[in-house]
C-alpha cells in the first residue's frame, strides 16, 4: 500500500507544469490592434482590488488563473504589489491553470 502511495503522489507531481511571466488582471481589455509582445500588458497591470488573474508568458500567451489560483495570487500581491513576474506552478486544463503554487519575483 504504501508503494501505491508513492506511485501516486510520484505521477501527480510529475503532471505539474509550470509557466514564467507577468501577472496581469484578466478582465482587462486590451487594444486589439497592439500586440501583446509590445509591454501593452503594462496597462493591464493588477492592483490591489483585482480579483480574476492571468499570467502572460513572454511569448505574449495568456492563461487565466483558476479560482485558488486567484485567491493566491491576491494574497500574494498584497503581500509586495511592486511584483508582477511571477512563476506559476500546477496543471493546465485548456487556457485555464489550475494552480498549485504562486511565486512572485
Amino acid at each position: 500500500m504504501k508503494v501505491g502511495i508513492i506511485a501516486l503522489a510520484t505521477s501527480v507531481l510529475a503532471l505539474a507544469e509550470s509557466w514564467t511571466g507577468r501577472l496581469i488582471d484578466a478582465t482587462c481589455k486590451q487594444d486589439p490592434n497592439t500586440s501583446s509582445r509590445d509591454g501593452s500588458s503594462a496597462s493591464c497591470a493588477p492592483t490591489s482590488t483585482t480579483k480574476v488573474f492571468a499570467i502572460q508568458t513572454a511569448d505574449g500567451k495568456v492563461f487565466r488563473l483558476d479560482n485558488p489560483g486567484n485567491m493566491k495570487a491576491a494574497a500574494a500581491l498584497k503581500e509586495d504589489p511592486s511584483k508582477t513576474n511571477v512563476t506559476v506552478s500546477g496543471s493546465l486544463d485548456g487556457q485555464l491553470v489550475k494552480v498549485e503554487r504562486i511565486d512572485l519575483q
